[in-house]
């Protein structure tokens, strides 16, 4: 009986594979031009999709990362997984979201329009490949999932994907011209590691060059809380780069009136709890 419910399991599998090859073939096999950030990641994904099928036989992930290539080869603005969504083992999202929070940075810090976007795109597609492979435990702890087929964590393949991702950040993040963003987390504004970075970064580029600070929040709260509270990131940003000997003309906020993301009121929204950096 288990050998037959194995024998039906693998059937699935190849017949989700046969499907999976008619809907990507057009995709692995595209030519893709430009040198611009979409051009780049549209590159990387169908790469990474191509091994994904055709070396490992994964036609789950590759359904995904070919969604991902299309959509940044449409000029579709594709952001790197979030691992809150993946089924990524606990004692390895804390590391993955700080990642994630200086991948963003870099992006938004010019990463996505400058010589270095090819780098950038890069590092996105292997932040992703890291998630991946930090999830695999959604096909099963013990490979349960398709019958033995898939799963568990591999932890040769995670520092792989995530020494890969490191080192094309590492390009990507030399970029940084200003203006910077800094996150924060909901209803917070101290530092997380990620902004310790990005800010170590902005002091040792702007040398004698002084530097303006605009908190901002989303609009969970009130207004008169989110003035208040953007006030606070601006001034953990500007103190922190005074520490670190950089000039700070000004810290100021405008709470919840400049979104990055428009939404409704009430709405939390990562990308529009921020403190923005530019050169005077």
């Amino acid at each position: 009986m288990k050998i037959l419910s194995r024998m039906i399991a693998v059937g699935a599998m190849l017949s989700v594979a046969a499907c999976g090859t008619w809907h990507a073939e057009s995709y692995l096999s595209e030519e893709i031009s430009g040198n611009d950030f979409n051009a780049c990641l549209a590159r990387e994904y169908q790469d990474r999709a191509t091994s994904e099928a055709y070396v490992d036989c994964d036609w789950i992930d590759t359904a995904r990362i070919v969604e991902r290539g299309r959509a940044a080869a449409s000029g579709q603005t594709v952001l790197p997984y979030d691992p809150a969504n993946h089924a990524v083992l606990p004692e390895a999202l804390g590391e993955l979201q700080d990642a994630r929070g200086r991948l963003l940075a870099a992006l938004d810090n010019g990463g996505r329009d400058s010589d270095r976007a090819c780098a950038c795109a890069k590092a996105q597609r292997y932040y992703d490949g890291w998630v991946e492979q930090a999830s695999d435990n959604d096909m099963g702890v013990d490979g349960s999932y398709f019958g033995g087929v898939g799963g568990p964590v591999q932890p040769e393949r995670v520092e792989a994907e995530k020494a890969a991702f490191y080192e094309a950040l590492t390009a990507c993040e030399a970029v940084a011209a200003g203006p910077w963003t800094i996150y924060f987390g909901f209803n917070k504004s101290n530092l997380t590691a990620a902004a310790q970075a990005v800010v170590d970064e902005i002091a040792s580029t702007v040398g004698s060059r002084s530097v303006n600070v605009i908190g901002h929040t989303d609009t969970s709260g009130s207004s008169a809380y989110n003035q208040s509270l953007g006030q606070r990131r601006a001034d953990a940003v500007g103190n922190a780069l005074q520490g670190r000997g950089a000039s700070v003309s000004s810290a100021s906020t405008r709470g919840e009136s400049e979104l990055a993301v428009q939404t409704g009121d009430g709405v939390r929204e990562p990308l529009n709890r921020r403190a923005v950096v530019s050169v005077d």
